[in-house]
């Protein structure tokens, strides 16, 4: 049996890892011709990281220990005594992931676009099961007919050539006049300073809403006319696919390609890579112990289904409001100590654990 891997994200590229590690014969096929990525955030949690063992030293670019939270008339800050996340380049740990990949015996593919043709070739042949890594607009899932994506969040971001100031915090700016359905960001990036934007598909292009959000004063203080470099545009999806494995057509979807994004924050790479953890691990048992495909659905929800639910709680709650009554939660909040709840408790992709704590529960 084969496993072809469609997309060398790093949810393909992990899937790719843990397969060939296994002893499966996994190839990996992308349409990009070369390994860059430069459309899309690197801010990672630090236990996500050690918990899929991915190699991110040579990537690293940042330690952070927090967060600003900038409401119409309030400001949440959250520090930590140690960095909790990490901002990373995305390209250069790919790249490590890649040759961890091909070290385990992976083939990856480059510049290899996988067509409708293609598909129904690959699906044909019985020897194969197929993983679809292959982003928010799935080629993979739309060909096998699952269920859509019902919402999606457009980003954009741009990097400046100037050093962030306050190189350990990231401030996250809350306007659903400018970022309906998200918020806007300045994050530091090694030498320089990413400003980025998140908007709903339904409220807004993000073109426009980081034209708008350049315009605050924080973000000009923090570029200072500095020159921008490269940027981009993305497309996350915010809603979890209702099926994202076929067991008769022997189809797993992992990934952005299933939905699996934290829609509080856009982030899909912890969610995705321990899909690709799981959907590998159960093929596995599919070829040896002739166990069912479908547990990997089962598996990745009984793990994050919780957290996806407290996710879109959230999400909910920031971009159905008004500025000005979000604010005046906030402000609430931080007079009850909410400041000092997130930065004991704070966990970027396990907002449970954060429930947990500030109910005294272990978590």
């Amino acid at each position: 049996m084969k496993c072809i891997i469609v997309g060398a994200g790093t949810s393909g590229l992990i899937a790719a890892r843990e397969l060939a590690r296994y002893g499966i014969d996994a190839k990996v096929y992308e349409r990009k011709k070369v390994m860059k990525i430069s459309t899309s955030s690197g801010i990672l949690s630090l236990n996500g990281l050690r918990e899929l063992h991915i190699l991110y030293k040579e990537a690293l670019l940042n330690k952070l220990f927090g967060a600003r939270l900038f409401f119409e008339n309030t400001v949440i800050e959250v520090k930590a005594k140690e960095a909790k996340a990490y901002s990373v380049d995305r390209t250069v740990l790919n790249n490590k992931l890649m040759e961890e990949a091909q070290g385990s015996g992976a083939k990856i593919f480059y510049g290899e676009n996988i067509s409708k043709e293609r598909l129904r070739e690959i699906s044909g042949d019985k020897e194969n099961i197929i993983i679809g890594a292959d982003g928010a607009i799935s080629n993979v899932a739309s060909f096998f007919g699952f269920p859509p994506i019902n919402r999606f969040i457009l980003t954009y971001r741009m990097e400046y050539r100037v050093r962030k100031e306050d190189e350990e915090f990231v401030e996250l700016f809350f306007d659903n006049k400018v970022t309906k359905g998200l918020f806007g960001w300045i994050a530091p990036h090694g030498d320089n300073t990413e400003i980025g934007v998140g908007i709903d598909e339904r409220f807004g292009k993000s073109s426009d809403a980081l034209r708008l959000f350049l315009r605050r004063k924080e973000v000009k203080e923090a570029i200072r006319n500095a020159r921008p470099l490269e940027g981009g545009a993305n497309i996350i999806p915010i809603s979890l696919r209702k099926k994202f494995v076929d067991e008769q057509k022997k189809v797993l979807l992992v990934g952005d390609a299933a939905g699996q994004v934290k829609s509080s924050t856009g982030g899909g790479i912890i969610f995705g890579g321990h899909a690709a953890v799981i959907a590998s691990k159960v093929i596995k048992d599919y070829l040896n112990d002739n166990a069912s495909l479908a547990l990997y659905q089962s598996l990745w929800l009984k793990e994050f289904k919780k957290e996806v639910i407290i996710h879109n709680i959230i999400h909910t709650l920031y971009s159905s409001l008004s500025n000005s009554t979000l604010s005046g939660i906030a402000s609430f909040a931080k007079l009850f100590g909410i400041e000092k709840l997130l930065s004991k408790h704070g966990d970027m992709d396990r907002p449970s654990k954060i429930i947990r704590g500030m109910l005294g529960l272990k978590a």
